[in-house]
């Protein structure tokens, strides 16, 4: 009995022993054993899990004494997470037990690969080695009164440049203007209010910001220019940077959008930010108590952004612009030739430039209220056609073989409908002509014509038609359009029907589609896909063949042209000696029933013009609004020769 107890007792002490020796081996390990070099290891690896804490415990008491565990950890923690360390791989190049310890950093951060080699002392304390600290062993070069920055390199925007290389949108120099408010004197804010077109509150308001002191400049507004005399007020200051500038300013502002806080926010700056935009660099330094750079640790380079090249004509954008900037409308410009656009125009316009430079509320309020609506986008929206549908009309009719242009439909005088089915509902028309053929009807723009002409085509076989042309579906191209259509449920009633066949009853059609579709007319039947973006592969792409056959398009391509020749055509106006022009106009009335009279109109006026010796082909396709007792289409017509003329010189 007792040998086992012995045995037992024996086997214990054994057990004891081994833990304990166990034990032993590791507390050396972690305590006495450790040596300068894996302490070093173990320092880093702790930068890396952003242990800050534990990287304090390996200090020695001296370097204790000089940096307290709250301002180790804070200046440690700026640094490693301001340049955003993600690894850290560290190798001792020493004997690990030597007391000055050389090693090797590869640190990836934010900005990149940091690498460099350093040497660290180390205290032994306690029978333990710790690191005699001070701020070189975050960086070799780093003093106790130095900064690690982070800057950002910022990417160059690409410009916006129009076909002839002209600047559209680009970096340029703008104006910031403040005050510094110990120079200023008693009228310094009303006369500042009165020449920068701000209110008195409104800059009072910044000056009392809880950071502003008498040395501290105050920033009031951005322009992109200003009158030299401005710097006679007390206090002012202007200083100049760098921003976005739109040299065709209101003319422009739908088409080419505008920036806010770096980011593209509307037209095309939003639509190619991310290519305009670039990638932004960053750079990591060691900056002095003085400011300068002392050392560049990484730089990741900034990739600029990359231009934008677009079809548009400058000056006809402009001009266009100046036509109607007082009016609501809508103008596409394109070569039909090619499908390249242009001109992109709506009006009212709007600023693009107060989005950069900073917009004042009073500027805001007046943009807000306005009932005409200046911020909306009129190209990329649907109206009533009127009577520029009719030559689609036409061209379906004759090329289906639902009549000839040669038929005479009859006169039906000025008011016109089919039976007595229609009850009290008349199709009504302003000229009495003789014979009621295609080109006649086209030169007086004969609505019960056209009527008739809907209802020869059949409903489904015009619905087919229209489908074929695009409607009911969006058009492909750089801003999303609504898309044009004739009814959610088709044509329902031959009343709707006749409507429809000029350009009434439920039909709405966006201009961009207009245009896209009245290219036909210049390529035997074939419509073009319009572009407006010259990009890799940009060119003449037909997006429907044949939508027309090649003798309709030059029987209406004729009725077009007399439109215009025509003294009794109603595109008249716009005939320029000399110049082949085809067109049609069109008045949409838009009104609650037939016998409404404060209804308002609406004025087309599709309008192509062949090449000339100097100048490319062009088609203009222009809509406005409230035309009513200002002539109606007549007013777009008159426009449309001026703009024309200015194209041609």
């Amino acid at each position: 009995m007792e040998d086992r107890r012995s045995i037992a007792k024996k086997a214990a002490i054994g057990v004891a022993l081994v833990i304990a020796a166990a034990g032993a081996v590791l507390f050396y390990k972690n305590n006495i054993a450790m040596n300068p070099g894996d302490t070093l290891l173990k320092y880093m690896s702790y930068v890396e899990d952003g242990k800050y804490e534990k990287m304090y415990d390996l200090l020695n008491e001296e370097s204790k004494k000089s940096i307290s565990k709250e301002e180790f950890i804070k200046r440690n923690k700026n640094i490693y997470k301001g340049i955003g360390v993600q690894t850290i791989d560290a190798d001792v190049t020493s004997k690990k037990r030597s007391t000055t310890v050389t090693y090797h950093v590869k640190m990836q951060t934010n900005a990149g690969i940091i690498t460099y080699n350093n040497r660290t002392d180390f205290v032994k304390e306690n029978h333990r080695y710790r690191i005699d600290w001070d701020d070189s062993v975050i960086f070799p070069q780093l003093g106790a009164e130095d900064k690690v920055r982070v800057k950002t390199l910022y990417a160059k925007r690409g410009r916006i440049k129009d076909a002839q290389g002209n600047a559209l949108a680009v970096q340029g120099k703008i104006y910031s203007v403040g005050f510094v408010p110990g120079k200023m004197d008693g009228n310094s804010v009303k006369l500042a209010a009165k020449k920068l077109g701000l209110s008195k509150e409104e800059i009072q308001k910044k000056l009392d910001q809880k950071w502003v002191t008498d040395d501290s400049f105050v920033p009031l507004i951005k322009l992109k220019e200003y009158s030299k005399d401005l710097l006679n007020v007390k206090g002012i200051i202007v200083s100049t940077e760098t921003g976005r500038i739109y040299p065709l300013g209101e003319a422009a502002a739908h088409l080419i959008g505008y920036m806010q806080n770096g980011e593209g926010k509307a037209g095309l700056e939003k639509l190619y930010d991310e290519q305009l935009s670039g990638t932004n660099g960053l750079e990591i330094y060691i900056e002095d108590s003085n400011g300068q750079k002392k050392q560049s640790l990484a730089v990741r380079s900034q990739t600029d952004g990359k231009d934008l090249t677009t079809t548009i004509n400058s000056s006809l954008q402009k001009a266009i612009y100046e036509q109607y900037k007082n009016d609501k409308s809508a103008h596409v410009a394109l070569n039909p030739s090619t499908g390249e656009v242009k001109a992109l125009v709506s009006t009212p316009s709007y600023d693009a430039q107060a989005f950069i430079l900073g917009m004042s509320q009073k500027k805001w309020n007046v943009i807000n209220s306005d009932q005409r609506l200046p911020m909306q986008n009129r190209f990329k929206a649907t109206f009533a056609p009127g009577s520029s549908i009719k030559p689609i009309i036409a061209a379906i009719g004759l090329s289906q073989n639902k009549f000839r242009a040669n038929d005479d439909f009859g006169n039906s005088g000025k008011c016109w409908q089919k039976d007595k089915s229609w009850g009290g509902y008349y199709v009504t028309t302003l000229h009495d002509y003789n014979g009621h053929n295609l080109q006649n009807a086209m030169i007086y723009s004969d609505n019960i014509y056209f009527a008739k002409a809907a209802l020869k085509i059949g409903k489904d076989t015009l619905k087919d038609q229209l489908d074929n042309l695009g409607f009911g579906e969006s058009l492909k191209f750089t801003f999303g359009l609504n898309a044009s259509s004739y009814g959610s449920e088709g044509f329902t009633s031959d009343i709707q029907l006749a409507d429809s066949g000029y350009g009434q009853g439920k039909m709405m059609v966006n201009p961009v589609h207009m245009a896209a579709i009245y290219t036909a007319f210049s390529n035997n039947g074939n419509m073009l896909k319009p572009y407006l973006v010259k990009e890799n592969g940009s060119k003449k792409q037909v997006l429907k063949e044949t939508i027309f056959t090649k003798q309709a398009v030059n029987t209406v391509n004729e009725a077009m042209r007399q439109v215009i020749r025509d003294p009794s055509g109603t595109g008249h106006a716009a005939n320029i000696e000399g110049v082949d022009l085809r067109g049609k106009t069109g008045t949409a009335e838009i009104k609650q029933s037939q016998t409404d009279t404060k209804g308002t109109e609406i004025g087309w006026f599709v309008t192509i013009m062949p090449a000339t010796n100097n100048r490319e082909a062009l088609e203009l396709v222009s809509m406005t609004e409230n035309v009513k007792k200002r002539g109606g289409s007549g007013y777009v017509v008159n426009k449309t020769k001026k703009i024309m003329e200015e194209y041609l010189q």
